[in-house]
């Protein structure tokens, strides 16, 4: 039996016009990774964004806060978006086309509500659009974006989620060759050491409030620094978040037998695997057009969320982000998470603070841009 290694897939016609045909189809969440914000689950979340904020992971810190319990970051709601594709239609909206790789391309969100420690979490689902692109990597991209909305066990709206993915032929994105000379950042001991020097330098504001009147336009807020991204990070991320193709033994080989379009065999052992490991992979991430194994993207807007957090403090509220992804973030990258003041404006009698949020590598590379909202007390 030839085994299909499953490289050469194109989007047809077909399949581009079937998937068309789901756009505004509403489907539930079923099966989502997370379902309730308990003590663990906003840990195990919180960790793997390496976010230490005694408000999500110390219950007698948070008690003693205006909220009276722990609280779950505002982008805890990402490991609440999908489940293990094995349980059934768990990401709702649109999967991809099968035997073609999709990269992560956008992630905006606007939090209504916060997260506290109990909270039960559902979500609905639907394609808003499709869109073809030209790239530079690929014969034939397709752009599909889904729309996302999350609600409590009281069906309060808490969030509404829009994210972007690229899907690209992997055969024809690996034969473009871009990153064929690309190599991964070789970090010194030196580096290193000023590396750690600037992690030791994020503040966090913890318990001391915030006012919108004190703030000042203009004014960069302190940064975080994330990585440099190993493969233990990306797993860790992995781990607090939950993702598709988080499938083991007998689930996994039932569920390549019913779907084999979505088994990428490793290439060694020949073991049916699926195209996630492109995050810890560098030779697969090659094989599908990246310059080496990459961040989930996801990922680096929780980061940046955590920046936000810290400034804001337990008092202040993150009510909106929406990033763009404009680089790969590879093993062995580094991400200074930061963010400028850019207005300040009163909404519905909210105090909101708005602020452009960039992340840089170790090279100055810009990898990731966002504009956010902030909701802070005021004086008044």
């Amino acid at each position: 039996m030839t085994i299909d290694m499953n490289v050469d897939s194109t989007i047809t016609e077909e399949a581009l016009a079937r998937a068309q045909a789901r756009i505004g189809e509403v489907t539930q969440i079923t099966g989502a990774f997370n379902s309730e914000a308990t003590v663990d689950t906003i840990r195990h979340f919180a960790e793997g964004i390496g976010d230490d904020n005694p408000l999500w992971l110390e219950p007698e810190y948070a008690a003693k806060t205006k909220h009276g319990t722990i609280m779950a970051p505002p982008s805890f709601l990402l490991s609440c978006n999908q489940g293990p594709i094995w349980r059934g239609r768990t990401s709702g909206g649109f999967r991809g086309f099968p035997g073609v790789h999709r990269f992560w391309a956008g992630d905006a969100w606007e939090y209504l509500k916060p997260i506290k420690r109990g909270d039960a979490i559902r979500g609905e689902t639907y394609v808003a659009e499709m869109k073809e692109h030209k790239s530079s990597i690929a014969r034939r991209t397709i752009e599909d974006i889904t729309i996302q909305k999350f609600f409590n066990q009281n069906d309060e709206l808490i969030a509404t989620h829009r994210m972007s993915f690229i899907n690209t032929e992997r055969a024809t994105a690996r034969g473009e060759g871009k990153y064929r000379d690309f190599k991964e950042h070789v970090w010194s001991q030196e580096e290193l050491q000023s590396l750690w020097a600037d992690i030791d330098k994020e503040v966090r504001r913890g318990a001391e409030t915030l006012y919108w009147e004190d703030v000042v336009v203009g004014e960069e807020i302190p940064h975080v620094v994330k990585g440099p991204l190993s493969q233990c990070e990306i797993v860790a991320f992995h781990a607090g978040w939950g993702g598709l193709f988080l499938l083991a033994s007998e689930i996994a080989q039932k569920f390549v037998q019913a779907h084999p379009k979505a088994n990428v065999p490793d290439r060694i052992t020949m073991v049916p695997d699926f195209p996630m490991r492109a995050h810890w992979d560098r030779e697969f991430a090659r094989e599908v057009g990246a310059p080496s194994a990459y961040d989930f993207g996801g990922q680096r807007i929780a980061w940046m969320v955590h920046g936000l957090t810290n400034w804001c403090g337990d008092d202040g509220a993150v009510r909106a982000i929406d990033g763009k992804f404009v680089r790969f973030n590879v093993q062995g990258d580094a991400t200074w998470c930061r963010a400028k003041i850019t207005g300040k404006e009163v909404v519905d009698g909210e105090h909101l603070v708005t602020l452009e949020c960039w992340g840089t590598n170790q090279d100055g590379d810009v990898t990731v841009t966002a504009g956010a909202k902030v909701g802070l007390p005021s004086r008044a």
